[in-house]
């Protein structure tokens, strides 16, 4: 017996399935059925297995599918960057993209890394001021004073409750600061915005 999953099944019963039947003199018959929707009593769909299935059983594999859904929208809440993760991928690229969406069209703005593209502070600003643009002045910022640049980041996180974890000092100093921690504080505002 072939699995499936419930998408393609889904996809074929929405869509016109046709279907091969082998007969006994080895001849092949083909029945094209109409998508359920365009039906109103019971109708027979058979899947690749052979396995003939009523609609009443394809809404319960329907229904099914919902119910997959629903334990992953509740993983999602447990685990926000979850929501940001499409066709598979993974978190850190999704959270990537993310910031590159929140600060596209921000001057001395490219992001392509949670090191080297956050070490002067524009970029934690450009994202602060998308959501803060009262406690960000963006306009007065320039790539060279990284120390003001941090401290005016810093301070509207903490103003709406985001501690620092990351060092002013340290973050002037590296040009290519650590990845990991850049990547946890980056996480803790898209929770405190996006969730």
């Amino acid at each position: 017996m072939t699995l499936k999953a419930p998408l393609r099944e889904q996809q074929q019963i929405n869509n016109l399935i046709c279907t091969t039947n082998s007969t006994n003199n080895n001849k092949t018959q083909t029945t094209i059925r109409k998508p359920l929707s365009e039906t109103k009593s019971t109708v027979p769909v058979v899947l690749s297995s052979g396995e003939l299935l009523e609609s009443a059983a394809l809404n319960a594999k329907a229904i099914d599918f919902v119910r997959r859904n629903s334990v992953t929208d509740l993983s999602e809440r447990k685990d926000p960057l979850c929501g940001l993760i499409k066709n598979g991928g993974s978190k850190r690229n999704a959270l990537l993209k993310w910031c590159q969406n929140k600060t596209m069209g921000y001057r001395n703005i490219d992001i392509t890394n949670f090191s080297s593209s956050w070490n002067d502070g524009l970029a934690f600003c450009a994202i602060l001021h998308s959501y803060l643009p009262h406690k960000v002045p963006y306009d007065t910022l320039t790539p060279v004073e990284k120390r003001r640049n941090f401290s005016i980041a810093f301070s509207a996180a903490e103003s709406v409750g985001i501690p620092t974890t990351l060092n002013i000092g340290e973050m002037c100093q590296l040009e290519r600061p650590d990845w990991q921690q850049v990547m946890t504080y980056v996480t803790s505002i898209y929770k405190h915005f996006e969730t």
